[in-house]
């Protein structure tokens, strides 16, 4: 029976990220469906669209109450409805790995495959990776753009319509330089500007040999990464194979920024399609 994809985005993005792939795999006769995790796909309030970045700084985020449990559930949730309709491959991009870990810890008997692309996966809690993950340069290159404080807000703000063009342009250079500059700034108009701070909840998707551990997995693993570098990727495959070593990662190299899958989708979704359930 021909597997559903349930394809779940990175930090910052929503369900549209995914548009070429999900074009790519209906070329290949396959269905899909993207997940806008709670929050992420909730749209620009009109002092950000306008740049009232007094306003901005001070309204009230739609992610500030959003709990690890509100994000897997909803993945949860999307995968027993699809489910009625056959196989179930769940695809997580970058922070959307500790999504779909969670997942695969609740409902392992609804999977039949697990795939990671430049992903986390939390073998330990999720907040120990912090330094590894800081290695990279997306944090640093979009340092500029923070408004506010955090700690305090309860979430991530970020302007991304403020960005200069040196910013921008960073940006692009360390997520992905394989776009055209017309499509880095399609892109960065897309961008949700609020991230919740639930998904560094205390052992939020952190993975479990008898639940996770159970389910075929496949790590893609972005050679030319800059964001989350191949040594912090080699890093999880090998923490989740000493996990379950009788149920090893299928690891694929890709040849791929961290987002530049997302623009050029051809070879991810043949490796895609022919993973099979």
């Amino acid at each position: 029976m021909t597997p559903t994809y349930v394809l779940v985005h990175g930090s910052t993005s929503n369900s549209r990220s995914w548009a070429p792939m999900q074009r790519e795999l209906a070329f290949r006769g396959h269905r899909s469906l993207a997940v806008d995790l709670p929050g992420r796909g909730a749209g620009f309030s009109a002092a950000y669209y306008q740049q009232n970045l007094a306003v901005f700084a001070a309204e009230p985020s739609p992610t500030a109450d959003i709990t690890a449990a509100d994000t897997i559930g909803h993945v949860v949730d999307t995968i027993r409805r699809v489910r009625e309709h056959g196989p179930v491959i769940l695809v997580g991009h970058s922070l959307g790995g500790m999504a779909i870990s969670g997942a695969g810890n609740e409902i392992p008997e609804l999977i039949d495959r697990i795939v990671y692309i430049a992903a986390i996966v939390p073998v330990r809690p999720a907040t120990e990776y912090l330094p590894e993950y800081l290695k990279g340069g997306f944090l640093p290159a979009v340092a500029p753009l923070h408004v506010g404080d955090p700690a305090k807000q309860g979430h991530v703000r970020v302007n991304w319509r403020g960005a200069t063009p040196d910013v921008l342009f960073a940006l692009k250079a360390v997520v992905n330089p394989e776009a055209s500059d017309a499509g880095w700034l399609a892109t960065m108009a897309g961008n949700q500007p609020d991230e919740t701070l639930g998904q560094w909840d205390p052992g939020y998707g952190t993975v479990g040999a008898d639940t996770w551990g159970r389910i075929p997995r496949t790590f893609l693993k972005t050679v030319d990464d800059k964001a989350c570098p191949p040594a912090v990727q080699d890093m999880f495959i090998e923490e989740g194979d000493a996990l379950t070593p009788d149920n090893p990662w299928d690891v694929r190299p890709i040849r791929s920024s961290h987002g530049g899958f997302l623009t050029n989708s051809t070879e991810v979704a043949d490796i895609l399609a022919g993973l099979g359930v």
